[in-house]
């Protein structure tokens, strides 16, 4: 269950009243939020930052994020805006750790079975099973193993993320994460510059690129946080369940599966610019098939 905002700082409020000081008061603290992870209230309430945005994680491939909060969505006055994404919704976000870098097909193929052990609902294409009618190849079986994972289902994507202890993003995680603080159109700046992601903007053909690109861990790709690859090269798979305009529901941790799980970040095949946007929201998938669509897990 999740809380409004102003009955949150109720709770905090009313609880830290009757709490000692000194030593005991930061017990309090700690066993407090961690009553509000339980509500689903710690994922809208600010908490103090114990660590740098972007500070990395030196036995894992991740990056930790603070709590903050955000603007979350676009205003009618942004190029490229859809009506989803709207209107604005004031977040605040507790803190997580998410992926680097999407999962690469290195990584995915080394628990396959295990992925299916877990659902045996989740779905991925090889090289050789891709369909004709998408879009380049899907990356499992071929010699791309640095390169991002794709052709994967939501089930599998998920699956994964959970044998490894994580969970997919919510969707105000993501757009938290990739913003990096900036309130700009791209998490850059507000006009589109094509040595950010990998994309078939500049050919002028969707697909024109015609395959994902290695993951990178540093440079131009790689935003104020040190998250690379979060928008281009393969959309990412979110919790969410796509609702034609943002509320709440953008942060809540489900335990269920969602009937259309919304993806976000922009992909290798994308020719149109402003689908890198950091408040772009994707859904065409898989109609439009999956070799664009890949995998980044978090930790809470």
């Amino acid at each position: 269950m999740a809380y409004p905002f102003e009955d949150c700082i109720w709770k905090r409020r009313s609880h830290f009243s009757n709490t000692p000081p000194g030593g005991q008061r930061m017990v309090a603290a700690m066993k407090f939020m961690y009553a509000l992870t339980l509500t689903g209230c710690a994922a809208q309430t600010v908490t103090s930052p114990t660590r740098t945005p972007g500070a990395s994680d030196s036995n894992d491939n991740t990056v930790s994020i603070a709590a903050g909060r955000f603007v979350m969505g676009s205003t009618e006055t942004e190029v490229g805006h859809d009506a989803d994404e709207g209107p604005t919704q004031k977040m605040a976000v507790a803190a997580f750790r998410i992926d680097r870098t999407p999962v690469t097909v290195g990584d995915f193929e080394g628990r396959l079975q295990g992925i299916l052990t877990r659902d045996a609902l989740a779905k991925w294409y090889s090289e050789a099973e891709t369909p004709a009618a998408w879009l380049g190849k899907c990356n499992v079986g071929s010699h791309r193993k640095d390169h991002p994972v794709n052709c994967v289902n939501w089930r599998a994507a998920r699956a994964y993320c959970q044998l490894l202890g994580a969970d997919l993003p919510t969707e105000a995680e993501w757009e938290y994460a990739a913003r990096a603080g900036s309130n700009s159109t791209y998490w850059w700046g507000n006009n589109y510059e094509p040595h950010h992601t990998v994309d078939s903007v500049e050919c002028k053909q969707r697909g024109c690129r015609a395959s994902t690109s290695s993951v990178v861990t540093s440079g131009a790709r790689c935003n104020a946080w040190g998250i690379c690859d979060i928008t281009g090269n393969v959309w990412q798979w979110t919790l969410t369940d796509y609702r034609k305009h943002l509320d709440e529901s953008v942060a809540l941790v489900s335990t269920k599966a969602p009937a259309k799980p919304v993806h976000r970040g922009g992909a290798w095949l994308d020719k149109v610019a402003t689908l890198f946007r950091s408040a772009q929201r994707g859904l065409n998938y898989p109609d439009h098939g999956l070799t664009g669509v890949g995998v980044r897990c978090v930790r809470r």
